[in-house]
């Protein structure tokens, strides 16, 4: 039942959206330190980029369990244990002494992101009206938005005037902070139930969810890699195990009903794939820049600062938008917008300019954020009130995975390139971006094509009402 509209309710939103906001924070800082953390560890840009992808993935398969831990424990459970995990995590990473021990502190850290994402969305649902979901996104997607937007900018300035483990006791910081603040306004909004865990079922999913991860990082290996397709067919095998095994447990954890309603998957997989060029642009751009450009880490971090400060503002707009015109609006344009940005980026990937990147991105991201939110909302939308956190767990773990397979599948795209030989490495770079910008650009037809799929399939359901 939804609580009044009041201003603890909306501070409860903003303290899971600040959480949120630090996990983001370090993933998309990373990226511009990939560089000085290759030299430094004596690793290559293919196990680096773990950092990001084994985060994420982590992210993902905690946000398996999002629907079982909403109602197994309260809000300020949840909130407490994501600060405390990120916390420690981060620690951890900051005094690692090799790559091992700073991914290990990544993956612990991944705790914090993947109890607070779905905990914010979730809390608008429980306790925001229906008719304003979409303003209420909006304003938690802006603080989340804001990640990404100064995190490049905020990873290249501690790592070029101090170093890059400096980025990890801030976030412990800011995290602390809002850990104060949120215990105070978050509460308990609904009775606890104490449902049987499934834990087969978990397992499962979380090893196909690492088999698929791993086995699309063998791409750089070549198509006919053994291991890539030993990894993919266990992967396949594993989802089916689970399908099998979800339709015969009467034990909690994510109900596949969310799934008999078709509008609801094509929702589902535009939100996957606006994340996946999302995270896999922002990873290969600040690459870009120093290896192809020669930029040093400040400069590639603020690149893709303007176009995300001003797509990340006018995210309460587009929220507004969406409530006042509908959804077709927002998603459609935001969809070409997101497929303009990524053409461009391939057109020019081979002598791509910092003014060119600049625009580029900054209309990539205009279109993400007029999209995103008001994908999510309007997928929710078309479930019933006992799904919806059901709802909300598939959409934020393919969010995350869409993140961990981004990075993983551009990663390996440029390392094809790169590992071509008979050209400087700069060179081959920026042929492997551009290869990589061509495959999200065709990412972005695959999302206008799902949204007119989603689209059609809720007015046949309507007409289907109306006629009863």
């Amino acid at each position: 039942m939804k609580e009044e509209n009041t201003t603890k309710n909306i501070l409860a939103v903003l303290a899971a959206a600040f959480m949120s906001f630090v996990g983001i924070l370090t993933e998309t800082s990373l990226n511009v330190t990939f560089p000085t953390m290759m030299t430094q560890f004596r690793v290559s840009l293919n196990v680096v980029q773990w950092t990001t992808t084994g985060y994420l993935l982590m992210i993902a398969i905690i946000m398996i369990c999002s629907s079982y831990l909403n109602e197994r424990f309260t809000a300020k459970q949840l909130f407490i244990w994501a600060c405390l995990g990120f916390i420690v995590g981060s620690m951890i990473s900051a005094f690692a002494p090799n790559f091992p021990i700073l991914l290990i502190g990544r993956l612990i850290s991944a705790l914090g992101a993947g109890l607070s994402t779905p905990l914010m969305f979730n809390l608008v649902v429980e306790i925001m009206p229906r008719k304003k979901w979409g303003f209420y996104m909006g304003i938690a997607g802006l603080v989340v938005a804001m990640a990404p937007t100064i995190g490049p900018a905020f990873g290249g300035l501690i790592n070029y005037y101090m170093n890059w483990r400096w980025i990890f006791i801030i976030v412990s910081l800011l995290a602390l902070l809002v850990f104060v603040c949120g215990i105070f306004v978050i509460g308990q909004y609904h009775e606890q139930k104490h449902n049987g865990f499934d834990y087969l079922s978990f397992l499962t999913l979380s090893g196909a969810f690492v088999c698929l991860t791993v086995g699309v990082n063998q791409i750089s290996n070549g198509i006919g890699d053994l291991l890539l397709w030993v990894l993919l067919i266990a992967a396949i095998v594993l989802f089916v195990l689970f399908v099998f095994l979800s339709k015969r447990s009467d034990k909690k954890l994510l109900d596949l009903a969310v799934f008999k309603q078709k509008a609801f998957i094509f929702g589902a997989v535009s939100y996957f794939l606006l994340q996946f060029i999302n995270i896999g642009t922002s990873f290969v751009l600040p690459n870009y820049a120093q290896i192809v450009g020669h930029q040093t880490s400040l400069v590639a971090g603020f690149l893709l600062l303007p176009g995300s400060i001003i797509a990340g503002l006018l995210n309460p707009f587009f929220g507004r938008l969406y409530d006042s015109k509908g959804a077709k609006l927002p998603l459609y344009l935001g969809g070409i917008l997101m497929a303009l940005g990524s053409l461009l980026l391939a057109i020019y990937g081979l002598n791509l300019t910092t003014m060119m990147i600049m625009v580029f991105y900054g209309l990539l991201m205009l279109g993400h954020r007029m999209a995103f939110s008001n994908t999510l909302a309007e997928a929710l939308k078309i479930q019933t009130g006992s799904l919806h956190a059901d709802a909300t767990a598939v959409c934020q773990t393919s969010q995350q995975l869409a993140g961990s397979m981004g990075t993983t599948i551009l990663a390996s795209i440029m390392a094809i390139w790169q590992n071509k030989g008979g050209y400087s490495y700069s060179f081959l770079t920026a042929e492997g971006s551009q290869a990589a910008f061509c495959f999200t650009f065709a990412l972005g037809i695959v999302i206008l094509y799902s949204y007119w799929r989603m689209f059609s399939l809720e007015k046949v359901d309507v007409n289907r009402k109306n006629s009863l």
